[in-house]
């Protein structure tokens, strides 16, 4: 109810991460897309859902498909990449100590 609340409100695309469970994106009128999470030695948390969302829009913007216009008709594939980024940079950041995110070199 919450996403459709956002959706309602002009939100394209919203993110739900869900740590070990993965993460699930919402578009309106698309059924979710849900990725798994990495399995990964955690070590701690700190920092996870920030480097997940800096990855995300760091792709959708080495893409070059992060405008307003853009992210309204994103298609599948490329939510797709840019999530997986995220978890990927999220999963290095939680298998190290404190908020410490992964260098591009990482990735």
């Amino acid at each position: 109810e919450k996403v459709k609340s956002l959706h309602q409100l002009g939100a394209k695309i919203v993110i739900l991460t869900k740590g070990a469970n993965g993460v699930s994106a919402y578009i309106p009128e698309t059924e979710p897309i849900s990725l798994p999470a990495k399995k990964v030695n955690v070590i701690d948390t700190v920092g996870a859902g920030d480097t997940f969302n800096a990855g995300f829009l760091a792709k959708l913007n080495q893409l070059d498909l992060l405008s307003k216009k853009q992210i309204q008709s994103l298609p599948i594939e490329k939510i797709k990449i840019a999530l997986e980024y995220g978890i990927n940079a999220a999963s290095i950041t939680v298998s190290r100590k404190g908020a410490n995110p992964p260098l591009l070199s990482e990735l």
